[in-house]
């Protein structure tokens, strides 16, 4: 069965929303092929779906290796490094302000594009980045409005599960564009925000919607741009 998007190392992010907070972890290091470590397991978010991947290091030892990317490359979780050594176990730690950056933005975005999913637009293109995201709808203009600028006043939880694709009821994953998930994956991951969103993502994300702070959001034309302060 392919699973979670990956058929590969063991994503611990995907492990319930805990999962994202786990900072760093034990490793076997299964190989360097590609410019990157293959790992049994990893912390670490591959690029992908709207999300960079995530940086951090490998210790082992008195060795440190910097990770400065991670990639999907077939089967593979590349664990990109210009420092290629032939180390077997290793500490993985997360460059974590930078990754907590990251989450605040995913739910933020999830938050957003579910707002104006309401009012009838569809968000098309999302991207989020340390601190700045963007959404590109399908409306030359949007309006958004007084719920998207004040997510994170209400405490809303997020939770994660797992559902099999043949279970899920297009109706309840409205918003979400399963078209562009693979067709072989047969379980996927789903992210709810409490009484307000529920799509399909393997992506990180904060426990609960205060997490995320001050922010920003401006329109210009079809694009819905917002950051943190």
């Amino acid at each position: 069965m392919k699973h979670l998007l990956s058929e590969g190392a063991q994503l611990l992010y995907l492990q319930g929303i805990e999962g994202s907070y786990i900072r760093e972890i034990d490793v076997k290091i299964l190989g360097y092929r590609n410019g990157g470590y293959v790992l049994d397991k990893t912390i670490m978010h591959y690029q992908g779906g709207g999300q960079p991947g995530d940086r951090g290091t490998i210790v082992s030892g008195e060795l440190k290796i910097p990770i400065y990317n991670v990639v999907k490359h077939g089967k593979d979780v590349l664990h990109l490094s210009t420092v290629k050594s032939d180390i077997e176990r290793g500490r993985l730690i997360l460059d974590w302000d930078r990754r907590y950056k990251i989450m605040k933005m995913h739910t933020l975005q999830h938050a957003i594009s579910s707002v104006i999913f309401s009012d009838h637009y569809k968000s098309i293109t999302t991207e989020v980045f340390p601190g700045y995201g963007f959404i590109e709808s399908d409306s030359d203009i949007i309006r958004i409005r007084e719920e998207g600028y004040n997510i994170n006043k209400i405490g809303r939880s997020l939770k994660r599960y797992n559902v099999k694709r043949k279970e899920i009821d297009p109706k309840l994953m409205a918003r979400c564009n399963l078209e562009k998930l693979p067709k072989s994956l047969d379980e996927l991951s789903v992210v709810e925000i409490e009484g307000l969103d529920v799509c399909a993502c393997a992506g990180t994300h904060v426990r609960n919607t205060i997490e995320i702070g001050d922010y920003w959001v401006r329109t210009p034309g079809r694009r819905v741009e917002f950051g943190l302060f």
